[in-house]
């Protein structure tokens, strides 16, 4: 074999490839950003390396993918409680007119993303205002980000107008289109707040640049009831109506389902975004997740934004994804955990695009994994290695990150992000924020 940039050796490795192997004592060359070698720690040892880890103890296994999430809401983190979505929303908005701009969601983006990389987040989708804020933060961070230009019928806190968007959404895709840490997407809000001709515009700039459409869907009963009222249709049938669900399509949330909007999904490809802890949180229900599995439809995971959530942990999301369906069903062997960490891995890069690329520990696949502390009291012992990674690892557990072959967190210090920087100004413009939502509180 060639020299490597780098060779892990001795851990447990969790691969998710083709085979889902699993190798007790294993290893992994990583050479110019991707996986080189994946084997026994004895098959790659007499590797030439530039860098050798000695991993024994620790688990390494892809790293994880949020396939929907809202970055910039990282600004107002429990700024708004105890609400129904829709007047939730409202609430958000009036604080996102006052304090969204572009550098306010580049400093959002960047503290999200500390978040993420620290709790083995490696990927994200994301959809907010000033999507080149949270694109160009993801690059300097070196993490990898899917995000694009935002569609609503108002006109936003970016200063675009509602007719203008199209046109800038496609110079949005143009600039970003070579960028090899950024997927570029086309992200229409939901059908309430973007009309039919919106929606359609939206598809045909997506079908030009062969990018991803990214929309809420279903998320709530009253907006399954007020797109009926409006439209005569559901919101799944709706967007089929409008000729939008295709396999490059993918929907947050599909909380409210009935028969045919499962038959729609099943017929076009569609894939379903699943956010189990807003869900919860904000009381809009638990998506029919085991009945999606069942009928083929795609589920990756997802964990909403950390204003609707709270938290940006994936592990946290696995949990509850696995947790709810046994629950709501009364079955301790339904959703197995092997196919909550394919969510969080496989099904979650296959959704957003990247399955060819990454979501896997394979030769040829870009080198985006994560080292996991396994001599610790709460993981020791370990029978079952699946349902360890959903029921018992935790955030804290994440040792290191690398994402294209970059170190992004190494034994527990950021690489790429100054973490206290960062802090001292959300502090700073979290006073801001705080003065402006007490005058809004009623007297």
């Amino acid at each position: 074999m060639e020299p490597v940039d780098t060779l892990i050796l001795g851990p447990l490795v969790v691969t998710m490839d083709a085979g889902e192997r699993i190798f007790d004592a294993g290893a992994v060359a990583v050479r110019a950003g991707e996986i080189a070698a994946v084997g026994t720690r004895e098959e790659l040892a007499g590797c030439d390396a530039a860098e050798t880890i000695d991993a024994t103890g620790r688990l390494v296994m892809p790293g994880l993918v949020n396939a929907h999430t809202h970055l910039g809401d990282s600004l107002f983190r429990s700024l708004v409680e105890e609400l129904p979505l829709e007047a939730w929303l409202e609430r958000l908005w009036i604080s996102e007119r006052e304090f969204v701009s572009r550098e306010s969601v580049e400093l959002g983006a960047r503290l999200a993303l500390a978040e993420m990389i620290r709790s083995g987040t490696t990927c994200a989708l994301d959809m907010f205002w000033f999507p080149e804020a949270a694109a160009d933060a993801a690059l300097a961070a070196g993490f990898r980000l899917v995000t694009g230009p935002i569609f609503f019928d108002f006109d936003g806190p970016d200063g675009v107008a509602a007719e203008d968007r199209i046109a800038t959404g496609e110079r949005w895709l143009e600039r970003y289109a070579e960028e090899p840490l950024i997927t570029p997407c086309v992200q229409p809000h939901n059908a309430l707040t973007v009309s039919p001709d919106g929606l359609r515009a939206a598809r045909d700039l997506a079908e030009r640049a062969g990018a991803l459409f990214h929309t809420h869907c279903s998320e709530t009963a009253t907006e399954v009831r007020q797109t009926i009222e409006r439209f005569g249709r559901r919101p799944v049938a709706h967007l089929d109506e409008l000729g939008i669900l295709d396999e490059r399509a993918v929907l947050a949330h599909c909380v409210h389902l009935d028969d045919d909007d499962f038959a729609h999904l099943r017929r076009r490809g569609a894939a379903v975004l699943h956010n189990p802890l807003s869900n919860l949180k904000l009381g809009s229900g638990i998506a029919p997740v085991a009945r999606m599995l069942d009928e083929g439809i795609p589920v990756a995971l997802g964990t909403d934004g950390p204003v609707s959530s709270n938290d940006l942990d994936m592990w946290t999301a696995m949990r509850f994804a696995g947790l709810l369906q046994r629950g709501v069903h009364m079955d301790p062997v339904i959703t197995p955990a092997l196919e909550i960490v394919r969510m969080a891995t496989t099904v979650g890069a296959a959704a957003l695009g990247l399955g060819d690329r990454v979501g896997r520990l394979a030769e040829g696949y870009r080198a985006d994994l994560i080292l996991i502390d396994l001599d610790r009291p709460h993981l020791t012992p370990m029978y079952d290695v699946y349902g360890h990674l959903v029921y018992t690892v935790g955030r804290d557990d994440v040792r290191s990150v690398m994402v294209d072959g970059r170190w992004v967190m190494r034994d527990r210090a950021l690489e790429t992000i100054d973490e206290a920087a960062v802090l001292a100004d959300m502090e700073q413009l979290a006073a801001e924020i705080e003065r402006h939502a007490g005058l809004l509180e009623p007297a």
